[in-house]
């Protein structure tokens, strides 16, 4: 199956997780380009529907999941894995804008309520995201088994208590360094991102911003 989308660059703070995505040459940019790929989302996760979301057509998902960006489903998708977890107390909110520096480029920011659970429902959502959108061949993905690994995931931490380089060394070093070195040298031109969103950042406002 086809990676649709890959994850460029994450930065974690205290308050968010913030993930650039390229959405692959391959993939619709817009989930009205392939509605069949936006139907076995949805009946994989029917309640995505009733999300909140606020600088679209209506008050929920339901009225734009139709015809948005697929970075944005991207971001639902990633939220209702978190809701599912019951690990989270709040309700997580998120946005989704496009990088107009860079072609099919999107960053996502999602409330960061435990940066382990938050990466690997990012990771989760953009394989159930490949599957509907290339045919939906192969195994359906499991949500339940999925939001089951996520909890195992974050459970397997270590306590509170313990020091937290150690925490940050293993939720890191051990579990997500890897997967995300790969994409270096083949996006390296995102090497002066930092100084792009400098520049966006003076500029106010970002466009296409949608919020959970």
């Amino acid at each position: 199956m086809a990676q649709l989308i890959d994850i460029i660059r994450v930065v974690v703070d205290p308050e968010y997780l913030t993930a650039t995505v390229r959405v692959s040459n391959d993939a619709p940019l817009m989930t009205s380009e392939d509605l069949e790929g936006t139907t076995r989302v949805y009946n994989l996760m029917p309640t995505i529907i009733n999300h909140a979301c606020v600088g679209d057509a209506g008050s929920t998902f339901k009225d734009c999941m139709g015809d948005t960006e697929l970075a944005h489903l991207l971001e639902h998708v990633t939220v209702e894995l978190l809701s599912r977890t019951n690990l989270v107390n709040e309700v997580v909110a998120g946005r989704t804008w496009r990088e107009l520096a860079y072609d099919r480029t999107f960053s996502i920011q999602l409330d960061c309520v435990d940066d382990v659970l938050v990466a690997g429902a990012l990771s989760s959502a953009v394989w159930i995201i490949s599957w509907a959108f290339t045919g939906g061949a192969g195994p359906v993905p499991d949500v339940d088994a999925t939001v089951a690994g996520l909890v195992q995931l974050v459970q397997s931490m270590p306590a509170d208590g313990a020091p937290i380089d150690d925490q940050y060394d293993d939720r890191y070093d051990d579990r997500y360094d890897d997967e995300y070195d790969r994409y270096d040298d083949k996006y390296d031109k995102y090497d002066e991102y930092d100084e792009y969103e400098e520049e966006q950042l003076d500029r106010g406002p970002r466009m296409s911003q949608k919020i959970f």
